[in-house]
Formats: C-alpha cells, structure tokens, sequence
C-alpha cells in the first residue's frame, strides 16, 4: 500500500508555508501526522470498549454492531 501524501492526507492543496519545506520535511509531517490519527483511533477504539463496559452484557453484541465496534 503506497504511503499518502501530506497533501492527500489533509485533503487539498498545502498552505504555502508547508509547501515551502524541502520534500524531506513534509515526508516528516506526513508520517508524524499518520502515526497521530492511528495513535487518535486507537485511542477511540480503546474508549468505545471501555464505555461498553457500562452497557449491559446482553446487549453488547448489538451495541456494538450498532456502533461499528
């Protein structure tokens, strides 16, 4: 799976700043943005399972399959 680009990432066009950096920099950002969503759905994933602790046991299966868990 090719790797996406910053600007795929953030969905359009870089600010010019960013634009400005070498190539090897917005590689950098790229990656360090990447590793953040994952680091940020792990996170979420991690917190739905927990929040359905309070969900009776039952009801999990549905719950969850609600919720796309």
């Amino acid at each position: 799976m090719a790797e996406r680009t910053l600007a795929d990432q953030l969905g359009g066009p870089l600010p010019e700043g960013i634009e400005a950096l070498p190539e090897e920099h917005r590689q950098d950002l790229a990656a360090a943005l990447r590793d953040a969503r994952h680091q940020q759905a792990n996170a979420l994933a991690h917190a739905g399972e927990e929040a359905l602790k309070y969900v009776p046991a039952l009801l999990r299966g549905a719950v969850r399959k609600a919720v796309g868990l």
